[in-house]
């Protein structure tokens, strides 16, 4: 799972979005964002049900624009793929709970991972 994590942050952040930020930042920052997330359908090849897998795009891609942010804004992608993969890593220890817990760690986790990216945008435009 670290290895998962570094390839992610440098496909969707180091190669993606640094190709692109060069034409429009703000389509740079959208595309990366719902591609990562898009990115984890693949877990329905892999066995998973359907809605586990629609909560996880959800969270992944307010996660990838949070990370998304914090390399734009950092200019390192060390920190996303430190992070990246201690939430992998963590994740594996996760217990299946009730739909409803997941849904609502679902929404947790999105409400969190978009405020803080917002938070930094804020507090960039100020330092600006």
């Amino acid at each position: 799972m670290l290895c998962v994590g570094f390839i992610e942050e440098v496909i969707f952040r180091g190669f993606l979005f640094k190709a692109m930020c060069k034409d429009n930042i703000r389509l740079a920052i959208f595309v990366s964002s719902i591609t990562f997330g898009l990115g984890h359908i693949v877990n329905l090849l892999n066995g998973r049900e359907l809605l586990p897998t629609l909560l996880q795009i959800c969270y992944a891609t307010a996660i990838g624009f949070l990370f998304t942010i914090i390399f734009y804004k950092g200019k390192s992608l060390l920190p996303c793929i430190i992070t990246h993969s201690i939430f992998n890593s963590i994740a594996i220890f996760a217990v299946q709970r009730t739909q409803m817990f997941s849904i609502i760690t679902s929404i947790l986790l999105c409400v969190i991972s978009l405020g803080y990216a917002l938070w930094i945008l804020k507090r960039a435009e100020k330092s600006a």
